[in-house]
């Protein structure tokens, strides 16, 4: 029986959640003790980190039955809990965490280029070599205005998306903390203003978004610590609360915002 339900949970199981899941499924809501590496004998704790004593920062899960790291959340849509919980966005049928938000900010970005490069593609036809606007393409081509207007519409979103992921990764903020911080109960004692309790350095904060647990660091170049950040045995990212703050270069009070010092941002 136990073996027919894990299937039946793989079958449901969303195509990106093996990146993004807090837990591997086949131990969600062990919390009787059975020896699983992940949690912790009749704590449901995940990380090593034991739930008594941390309750007041770990949130509990009433459907995967464990203390879900800090920034995790669970998705009702793939039925497992998320490290690093973004959203979950409906196009790539998945969610965005951290194992696969890196790849989703590099689907935002191909997208704002094919976006561009379609628009400046059908924009070009209305004009002549020496750059005269033929004005009788615009009531012959109906179709083609209507769908270069459509084209600008999703440009602009795609790239707004991509200004604030971009904003996030260097505020080491997550969609789901921007909008719902007033709800998380780890975070909403804090200001929003002030910035992440999670944030470090600019530099730290752009490494931790670029080195997902899935990056070999010493086949890239990069030291293990780069970000600064302790990480479980399988590369996940275990965030720890800090001083609220912004990087330098997105605090408008900072008087020097245009040279700032990345290590100590």
């Amino acid at each position: 029986a136990a073996s027919s339900g894990a299937a039946a949970g793989e079958e449901k199981e969303s195509p990106g959640t093996k990146l993004v899941a807090a837990v591997p499924p086949e131990i969600v809501g062990n919390s009787s003790g059975g020896g699983s590496p992940g949690l912790e004998a009749g704590t449901g704790s995940v990380d090593g980190i034991a739930a008594k004593g941390s309750r007041d920062q770990q949130r509990w899960c009433k459907r995967c039955k464990l203390y879900q790291p800090l920034r995790t959340k669970h998705c009702h849509d793939c039925g497992v809990c998320v490290r690093t919980h973004d959203h979950h966005c409906p196009w790539v049928g998945t969610c965005v965490g951290e194992g696969n938000r890196l790849y989703f900010y590099w689907f935002l970005l191909a997208q704002s280029v094919e976006l561009a490069v379609f628009l400046c593609e059908g924009v070009f036809v209305f004009f002549s070599d020496d750059w005269h606007l033929h004005g009788e393409l615009l009531v012959d081509s109906p179709g083609l205005v209507f769908g270069l207007v459509v084209i600008g519409l999703l440009l602009i979103m795609v790239t707004a998306l991509l200004c604030f992921h971009t904003y996030l990764a260097m505020a080491n903020l997550t969609t789901w903390e921007n909008i719902s911080w007033e709800n998380i109960s780890y975070l909403r004692s804090m200001q929003q203003d002030c910035g992440s309790p999670f944030s470090m350095s600019l530099r730290s904060n752009l490494a931790a978004y670029c080195c997902p647990p899935w990056c070999r660091l010493e086949e890239c170049g990069c030291s293990p610590n780069i970000a600064g950040l302790k990480r479980t045995e399988d590369g996940w990212a275990i965030w720890e609360l800090g001083e609220p703050h912004l990087p330098e270069v997105l605090d408008m009070n900072y008087c020097c915002w245009c040279c700032p010092d990345l290590d100590h941002a």
